[in-house]
């Protein structure tokens, strides 16, 4: 007697068996993904940041985890690429917008300049040096306006803006003033072929107000020519700072006296500054007094005082 035994296949083995494959459901979840992707591009409004474009998208993949995956690593790679692409824009404009750097360093140290390409430059110069301001290049030739030349060099910020003239030089100063939110700002104006001497005067008017703790502002020579007959003389330049040298070795003195060239030579203002009663700031005044053998609260031994504190600071 033969026994037969039945055994039961599954639909896989029964398809392989029969030569034929199972069918595979992928490229039809791949579609389904694909018909709404379709259908958020639609309604997508171009120009949104890229991440908002990744949101809708994993939208589209909810509810299968490994799309969902694929559009988040789908979406940093394309954030990456964008961000590339913008960033050799920037500088491409950049580069576009800025003249060559060593341009305004040629201009600035006098050395020769090709001839095609000083027709290119203005006949007259406003020059400007600009320290301890926050905003940056860009800003300051927006400001200046067209054919402005601007720098970074040794820390501070070189302006070259066309010179047309006296009306066109007091605008354009005003207009700078309005833009300096801090730190100090100089000038000084000279033909295309003198720019060296001018940087050299708005640099040296720039070393006196900051030695000379001036406010934040717009300064020319004529703001500083006490200053600058001074420093140039060296026998009296040496003799001022001697004047103020011992005064360095006390440093409660020096702070009393540089907080009242901060108040303007205002007693009651330069205490309030110090948090000290007002008889202790006399009191630390006199002292200055006998140490240096000037009065700071005498408008001309003042006057001294103050110009010997420049001459050590620019010695």
């Amino acid at each position: 007697m033969i026994e037969s035994t039945a055994r039961w296949e599954s639909p896989d083995e029964f398809a392989r068996r029969r030569g034929l494959h199972p069918v595979n459901t992928d490229h039809l979840r791949i579609a389904e993904f694909r018909a709404k992707v379709r259908a958020a591009g639609e309604g997508w409004v171009g120009g949104g940041r890229p991440g908002e474009l990744v949101e809708l998208l994993s939208k589209a993949a909810a509810g299968d985890p490994e799309l969902a995956r694929l559009v988040r690593v789908g979406g940093q790679l394309v954030e990456d690429f964008l961000d590339g692409f913008r960033h050799r824009e920037a500088v491409r404009q950049d580069t576009a917008a800025t003249p060559p750097r060593d341009l305004v360093a040629d201009l600035v140290d006098g050395r020769p300049i090709a001839p095609e390409v000083l027709d290119g430059l203005a006949p007259r110069y406003l020059i400007t040096v600009v320290r301890g301001q926050d905003q940056g290049a860009a800003e300051l030739r927006e400001v200046a306006g067209p054919g402005a030349l601007v720098a970074n060099r040794d820390g501070v910020l070189v302006l070259l803006a066309p010179d047309l003239g006296d009306e066109h030089a007091e605008l354009t100063v005003g207009q700078l003033s309005r833009w300096l939110a801090g730190g100090w700002m100089t000038t000084a104006r000279r033909a295309r072929g003198e720019i060296p001497e001018g940087f050299a005067e708005a640099t040296e008017v720039l070393r006196l107000v900051v030695a000379g703790r001036r406010p934040s502002g717009v300064y020319n020579m004529s703001d500083v020519l006490v200053e600058y007959a001074v420093t140039q003389h060296e026998e009296v330049a040496a003799s001022l700072a001697s004047v103020i040298k011992p005064l360095r070795s006390h440093p409660v003195l020096w702070e009393t006296l540089t907080a009242l060239v901060d108040a303007d030579y205002n007693r009651n203002k330069a205490a309030k500054s110090l948090f000290i009663h007002r008889s202790t700031l006399d009191y630390r005044l006199q002292r200055v007094q006998q140490i240096t053998g000037f009065d700071p609260t005498s408008g001309r031994e003042a006057q001294v005082l103050i110009v010997a504190m420049i001459a050590d600071a620019t010695r």
